[in-house]
Formats: C-alpha cells, structure tokens, sequence
C-alpha cells in the first residue's frame, strides 16, 4: 500500500515540474557566473581599499583616503545588491526584476562616478603605495612629478638612511633642490581616464545589460515566478 501511495505522490510532483528550457537554463546561468566574477571583483576591492585606509590612518595629511572611504562604501553596498540579484535571477521575479535593473545601474553608475573623481584627483596613490609596498623604485614618479618618496624624503631617511638622486631637481643632490612634496599626495596631475581600478564597474555594467536581457526574456516567454519547492525540485541548477 505505501509503495502504491508514494508512486502517484512522485507522479503528481512529475507533472507539477514546468518542462526545462534550456535557452532559459543557460541564460540564467551566464547571469549567474557574471554575478559571480562581479561578486568576486568586489571583495578583491573591498579587501584593498580597507588595507589602504588602514594603512594610511595615522596620515592627517593624505586627503586620499576619504575618497577611498566613500569608494568603499559604495563598494559594500554594490556587494550587497549583488547578493539579492542572484535571488531574484533563480526565482524569475520579473516584476521585482524591473526595479532591481535600475538600482543596479544606478549603483553601479555612482560607484564608478567616486573612482573617477578619486582617480582623477590622486591618479597615482595606488600605483605609488604598491611600488612602495614591493621595495620597487618610485623613480618614474619622483622624476616626472618633482615628489620624493611616499609622504616626503623621511620615507628614505628612515629606512636607509640617504636620498636617491630623483628627489632632486636635475639630480643635483643640493638641499634647495630637494623635493619635499610626497608622491602619493600628488594631485591635479594628467591622467587618462581608462583605469584598471574601473575593471570592477564595467564588468557591472555588463551584468545590468545582460539583466535587461534576462528580464526581457522571461516577460517573452511568460515564465512563471518559481516557488522553494520548484527550485528544489530542479536541485537549483535547472
């Protein structure tokens, strides 16, 4: 008799299971794997920008790293966003879906905005900081922007003792040509706008076209919103 009972139960939960679509299958999943990348971008961010803050706390006069906090906030929030559009995606919440798009955008746009405008003002502060991090020469920068060291020539008195010859001018090692400016402070100075640090953003921007997409596909098709019970029953991945 149960064996009888549990055949019609597995039937019925047969019948209530929408056939798959497997263009909506791999659909989703694309979404889903360019949620993952952006996901990741931003933790890699996350993790950088507290570092540096960190780093720098104690410095009253890199203006910078207020920047960095705001870049960083809207990192957080971004992050967060991200974690209700997987949701959103596995249910097929078309309406909840339209709403989502625009916040994203919007998201995504105003963190791009606060990189721009932080690596507009300080178009060196991170190159500077990792060279100086790696023991690598900061004579590229120290040359071509008339600064020495990271926050000013104690930077090298500190560590080894002496000054190399690109914190003067025209290598003349005399004091009255000593740069006593910091290189990571360095603002106002020419730039391109095409930055690695916008990496994060435009990969973003790339999810909320392909969302756009998605959304449009599903209201197309009329797929149903799905339930727990149907996400379970396809074990999430159908």
């Amino acid at each position: 008799m149960e064996q009888g009972q549990e055949e019609p139960e597995q039937e019925e939960q047969e019948e209530d299971r929408p056939p798959l679509n497997w263009n909506l299958i791999v659909f989703r999943w694309s979404i889903l794997l360019l949620f993952c990348v952006c996901f990741f971008f931003n933790i890699s961010d996350s993790v950088y920008h507290v570092a540096v803050i960190s780093y720098y706390s104690a410095c009253e006069e890199c203006e910078f790293t207020y920047y960095e906090s705001l870049v960083l906030a809207a990192t957080l929030f971004v992050t967060g966003i991200l974690l209700l559009g997987v949701y959103l995606v596995l249910m097929q919440m078309k309406r909840a879906l339209r709403v989502y798009n625009m916040v994203m955008f919007l998201s995504s746009w105003l963190q791009m905005l606060l990189i721009l405008v932080m690596t507009q003002r300080y178009p060196i502060a991170h190159n500077v900081h990792y060279r100086w991090l790696n023991q690598e020469s900061l004579e590229y920068y120290e040359k071509k922007y008339d600064c020495c060291g990271v926050l000013g020539p104690d930077d090298y008195l500190l560590t080894s003792g002496t000054l190399p010859s690109s914190c003067f001018k025209s290598e003349s090692y005399l004091t009255k040509d000593l740069h006593y400016k910091g290189c990571l402070n360095r603002d106002a100075v020419s730039t391109s706008l095409l930055r690695y640090e916008l990496l994060t953003s435009l990969f973003q921007m790339l999810l909320v076209g392909a969302l756009i997409a998605y959304y449009l596909y599903l209201k197309k098709i009329l797929a149903p919103v799905r339930s727990f019970r149907i996400l379970w029953q396809s074990r999430i991945i159908f």
